[in-house]
C-alpha cells in the first residue's frame, strides 16, 4: 500500500465513527488489526455497594499482580495526556502522540484518502490541525496543531528494549472507546513467522494491537516512547507461545525524521 502526500483540514464530528479495518502487507504475510480490550470506567453516581460476603483469601489476587495493574493504570493516565485520538472522513480511527508541544505524530496510512479529520483530546475537546509532512515509506505523518499545546512525549531508546520487557500502548479502538490501552512484552523474533519481518524496521511485541491503534504511542514502563503502533498479525500464533503479535515502528528508526519536521 502506498501513501501519497496530500493536504488535509480538520473538521467533522468525533461521533461519526463508521469504522473500517486497516491492513498492511508485509512481504508474504498480510497484517491486519485484531481485537483488544477497552478499559471501562464505573459510574460512581450509579454504583451500588456490594453485599457483605465472606472473602475467600485463597482466591485473592496476589499483591504483585495488583501492584502491576495499578502501575499500568497510573502510567496510562499520565501518558494519555500526551495522546490525541483521530477520526477521519473515511470512517477509520487512528491515534497520535504529541511532540514539541504543538505537533502530533501518527502513521501516514491513518490519513490515507481522508479529506478531513477530527482530533480529540483527553478532555473530550475537538482540536484543529494541518498535515505538514508525510512519508509513505516510513509510514509517518506530522500534524501541526493550530489551537492546542500539550504535554510532549519523551523519546526513549527502542534498541535497549530487551526481550520480555513490558510495554504499554495507547489507542483509539474501532470497536471500543477513545483512549484505551493494552499491554504486552517484547518477543524474540525467530522462526518461520518472523522471516518476513525486517528487525530494523519493526519491533515485535505480544500486545493485542487493533484497528484504531495505528500511529499511537508505545511506552516502556518508565514512560519513555519506544515505538509507534503500526500493524498486527492474524495468523495462528499458538505454536509460538503467545496469542497476539503486534508490530511497532522503533522510535530509534524515525526519531531524526520526526525531529527534522517538528521545528
Amino acid at each position: 500500500m502506498r501513501f501519497g502526500k496530500r493536504s488535509y483540514k480538520s473538521e467533522g464530528s468525533a461521533n461519526e465513527k463508521k469504522i473500517i479495518a486497516l491492513s498492511l502487507a508485509l512481504s508474504c504475510v498480510v497484517c491486519v488489526f485484531a481485537g483488544c480490550g477497552t478499559p471501562k470506567k464505573e459510574d460512581a453516581a450509579t454504583a451500588t455497594a456490594p453485599p457483605a460476603v465472606e472473602t475467600d483469601t485463597s482466591a485473592a489476587a496476589p499483591e504483585s499482580t495488583t501492584a502491576q495493574a495499578e502501575a499500568e493504570e497510573a502510567l496510562f493516565r499520565r501518558m494519555a495526556e500526551s495522546t490525541l485520538c483521530i477520526f477521519t472522513s473515511t470512517g477509520s480511527n487512528g491515534t497520535g502522540f504529541l511532540y514539541r508541544e504543538k505537533y502530533l505524530i501518527t502513521n501516514a496510512h491513518v490519513l490515507y484518502d481522508a479529506e478531513r479529520f477530527t482530533l480529540l483530546d483527553l478532555q473530550g475537546k475537538e482540536r484543529q490541525g494541518t498535515v505538514v509532512f508525510t512519508d509513505d515509506g516510513e509510514d509517518i505523518a506530522v500534524i501541526r496543531l493550530t489551537d492546542f499545546k500539550g504535554k510532549s512525549v519523551t523519546f526513549g531508546d527502542s534498541g535497549a528494549l530487551s526481550v520480555g520487557e513490558q510495554v504499554l500502548l495507547i489507542g483509539n479502538p474501532a470497536d471500543g472507546e477513545p483512549f484505551s490501552y493494552c499491554t504486552g512484552r517484547r518477543v524474540k523474533a525467530e522462526g518461520e513467522l518472523f522471516r518476513s519481518i525486517d528487525p530494523y524496521r519493526y519491533l515485535p511485541v505480544d500486545a493485542p494491537i487493533v484497528s484504531g491503534y495505528s500511529g499511537g504511542p508505545a511506552f516502556n514502563m518508565k514512560g519513555e516512547l519506544i515505538g509507534i503502533s503500526n500493524a498486527a498479525f492474524t495468523e495462528d500464533l499458538s505454536g509460538y507461545g503467545f496469542e497476539h503479535l503486534g508490530l511497532l515502528i522503533p522510535i530509534d528508526r524515525v526519531k531524526e525524521l520526526i525531529e527534522a519536521h517538528c521545528g
